[in-house]
């Protein structure tokens, strides 16, 4: 099958390749006719066509290189030396002077030919030399604008550590102040109803807090040996509920696919639960979230794949930055607190959109060596 399969993919350039050669050898045979048909008495005519040869030579070295140069020429030998034997074998300065001519036939073909390869030699290192100066400029461009962005970054997470420090006790406050209100307010009144909707939206600022120092202030990772199955197996247990609730199954890779891994359980526990929470929550009812694992060289890759609308391709360079999000009431940092915890395991994180439908996102994780850890605990 595979044979086959080359095979069909072969013909394209075959074709291009013998159709030209075809028709040199065409040219070559009408002029080496025009010589038989031709009377021996119009030596000026032989003459004519003794020299279009050299087109046909010429072509095809250009063409083909040395090689095409010099099969021209053979073809070209075969063709007209006949004639010179039976034409002019009464003339002998005359028949030397013609097979020194087809000597000439193959000077024109190694020489032009090797032009050719030089040619073609130079234009291929000055495409890959201007490959290598475009692919260095993109990475150049990617560098800069990764140092720009991490200077932004950088204010921005001094600037919503100290924002996040200054909340905290306010929102305490706050919050035992509604607590009070709570209790003392009757079940089924619009006070309980409004110390309910504040302790909620309460709630969600302090995790938005949480978040913001979290991403502002990471803590490096404390590595350690653990399975890595057991820790996807826990974050899945916790968005059990979640799960139910948006009528959503997940599909994780059995035990036996996943490597140990030395990481902060902790922290990738976390890098799941939002890849995870995001996925779940972009899934429609009755679908699938999949968890896959892939072994790469030195490198575990976890693939969480939903079956939801997919992420724009405008934004997929995007979903890590902090604060960009698409969801009404998102908070556009748990892919980007994702992120940083990866990185700081010396791992990588992606998405992509799926070929039907979904997204995928993966997570590259350093594998372990011999049970120790693959990058080294603090910063």
């Amino acid at each position: 099958m595979n044979d086959t399969v080359e095979s069909v993919s072969r013909r394209p350039t075959l074709r291009r390749t013998l159709g030209p050669a075809v028709l040199l050898l065409a040219v070559i045979l009408l002029i080496s006719t025009l010589h038989y048909l031709t009377d021996p008495g119009q030596a000026l005519w032989h003459v004519v066509y003794q020299r279009l040869y050299y087109g046909p030579i010429i072509v095809g070295a250009y063409w083909y290189g040395v090689r095409g140069g010099l099969l021209a020429a053979i073809a070209t030998t075969a063709a007209y030396a006949p004639h010179i034997a039976m034409t002019w074998s009464a003339d002998a300065p005359y028949e030397a002077s013609q097979y020194a001519e087809i000597v000439m036939f193959y000077a024109a073909g190694l020489f032009v030919g090797l032009l050719a390869d030089t040619q073609r030699r130079l234009t291929d290192r000055y495409q890959r030399a201007a490959a290598e100066l475009e692919q260095a400029n993109r990475e150049l461009r990617e560098s800069h604008a990764q140092l720009a962005r991490a200077d932004r970054l950088s204010a921005l997470g001094q600037m919503a550590a100290g924002l996040a420090h200054e909340l905290r006790n306010p929102l305490a406050g706050v919050n035992g102040a509604i607590e009070i209100v709570a209790e003392h307010a009757q079940a089924g009144t619009p006070q309980a109803e409004f110390a309910g909707i504040a302790q909620k939206e309460l709630r969600r600022l302090d995790d938005l807090v949480t978040r913001f120092l979290a991403y502002a202030r990471p803590h490096p990772p404390a590595l350690r040996l653990v399975e890595s199955g057991r820790v996807v197996e826990q974050v899945v247990a916790l968005l059990r509920p979640e799960l139910e609730r948006q009528g959503v199954s997940a599909r994780v890779d059995p035990a036996s696919a996943w490597p140990p891994l030395s990481v902060d359980p902790e922290q990738i526990q976390q890098v799941l639960l939002n890849v995870l929470l995001n996925a779940v929550q972009a899934s429609p009812r009755g679908s699938t979230v999949r968890v896959h694992s892939r072994t790469e060289p030195r490198f575990l890759a976890i693939d969480v794949s939903d079956e939801g609308p997919g992420i724009p391709e405008e934004h997929l360079s995007q979903v890590f930055d902090p604060f960009f999000t698409t969801k009404p009431r998102g908070t556009g940092l748990g892919l980007a607190v994702s992120a940083r915890i990866v990185n700081a395991h010396h791992g990588s994180i992606d998405a992509r959109r799926n070929a039907e439908h979904g997204t995928t996102v993966s997570i590259r994780l350093p594998l372990s060596e011999d049970g120790a850890p693959a990058v080294r605990s603090g910063p």
